[in-house]
């Protein structure tokens, strides 16, 4: 009798049309989604977050650094302009070149580099991680010591 009174019940959902969910109390309402912005507002917010992270740059609040974007043992960087507080992977500012560490056929690592960005987020006064100074002076953008750590003669 239980089993008939369930086919029953199920029966008369599929003829009302209801599904599963809905019978259930498992029905949520539709979400609303955020209205699109528009290219001028982006624009905008971009310019903004820059001459926020121009007045922070002095201060040491920006970095130059690498994001990881590469798979399971082929490692690709990303070089980045970004707030000193986010993740490694996280939000930056502007993406100011790449890096390969793995060699090609010919043995030479794939280094491409905004050169005019870079000088401009350092006369800012942004700060490059170790790696990014490595990789900045074999590009000959600067120098292999910060100018705290200029060894004197």
């Amino acid at each position: 009798m239980a089993a008939n009174a369930a086919t029953t019940s199920m029966a008369s959902l599929s003829l009302r049309g209801s599904s599963f969910r809905e019978f259930n109390g498992l029905h949520s309402a539709p979400t609303v989604r955020p209205a699109l912005s528009s290219p001028a507002q982006d624009a905008m917010r971009r310019s903004l977050r820059i001459e926020a992270a121009e007045e922070l740059a002095g201060k040491g609040g920006v970095r130059i650094r690498l994001v990881r974007i590469g798979r399971k043992k082929l490692p690709y960087y990303r070089i980045i302009i970004a707030n000193s507080r986010s993740r490694r992977d996280g939000k930056f500012l502007e993406m100011v070149g790449h890096y390969n560490p793995m060699p090609d056929k010919n043995g030479t690592k794939d280094i491409q580099v905004n050169f005019e960005r870079i000088k401009y987020w350092l006369s800012v006064g942004a700060q490059p991680s170790d790696t990014v100074r490595n990789i900045l002076y074999k590009q000959g953008v600067m120098s292999p010591f910060s100018p705290e750590t200029t060894p004197e003669a």
